[in-house]
């Protein structure tokens, strides 16, 4: 009966010890650092690629900006042109304002072509960034790509073990059952070996008779700690998985 219940703890000792690797691996820093660095380098990248928007819309704006300078000019200089001879206010009013267009024109003409030269710097960096988001993200999805299937090595192992649990169970007297899943609702090492005549969990030096009915299968408890106790042999010692 000890011997089934050994088993049992020992099962799930091994599933505790696996959920704390896949907790470890689902926490690995490297892989958290490596994602946050993607995600700052994606938001870097929508900012990149707000700026030349922004820049494009500028340079839209000023070419329209522009065709109508240029429309006015043109008006303007036709004008002029049919009233070649003439010297009026007008046509002073006119020249000045020739004069006014021709260098906001010029003004429009200078930003546009500073917008252009920006918008080309933010490809090249944009390009740049791509480049290296790539690299990063091939390598961080390679890590990934073997952290998970470690953590499903895991959880395999995990499956396997609950299955033969259930079937070991299957076997144990249901008194004895219930008392150690009781005492497994308030922690999971139920069981102490008795080591040198005491209990290991407590140190409790044991009385003679309580040994010899552990020996013969009896489910005692330790009388300090309250584990249940058992004699470990070789064939248990053996064992490293249920």
């Amino acid at each position: 009966m000890n011997k089934e219940l050994i088993r049992i703890q020992k099962g799930y000792l091994l599933i505790e010890k696996a959920k704390n690797k896949i907790r470890v691996l689902s926490e690995n820093k490297d892989i958290q650092d490596e994602r946050k660095k993607l995600q700052d380098m994606k938001t870097t990248e929508d900012e990149i690629t707000e700026n030349t928007n922004q820049l494009k819309n500028k340079i839209f704006e000023n070419e329209e900006k522009l065709l109508k300078k240029e429309k006015e000019l043109n008006q303007i200089i036709k004008y002029l042109y049919s009233n070649s001879k003439k010297e009026t206010k007008d046509i002073k009013d006119k020249k000045k304002r020739q004069k006014e267009i021709e260098e906001e024109r010029n003004i429009l003409k200078k930003e546009i072509s500073e917008f252009f030269l920006k918008v080309d710097a933010l490809k090249e960096e944009m390009n740049d960034y791509k480049i290296n988001y790539n690299e990063m993200e091939k390598n961080f999805l390679k890590k990934l790509s073997l952290q998970n299937a470690k953590i499903v090595k895991y959880e395999d192992k995990i499956t396997f073990i609950e299955k033969k649990i259930r079937k070991i169970r299957k076997g144990i007297d249901s008194v004895a059952l219930s008392i150690y899943d009781k005492k497994r609702q308030k922690s999971i090492l139920v069981m102490s070996k008795i080591d040198q005549n005491k209990c290991k969990s407590c140190g409790l030096e044991l009385e003679e008779d309580i040994i010899q009915k552990i020996a013969q299968d009896e489910i005692i408890e330790c009388p300090h700690c309250g584990k249940i106790l058992y004699i470990e042999t070789e064939e248990i010692e053996e064992e490293k998985d249920v």
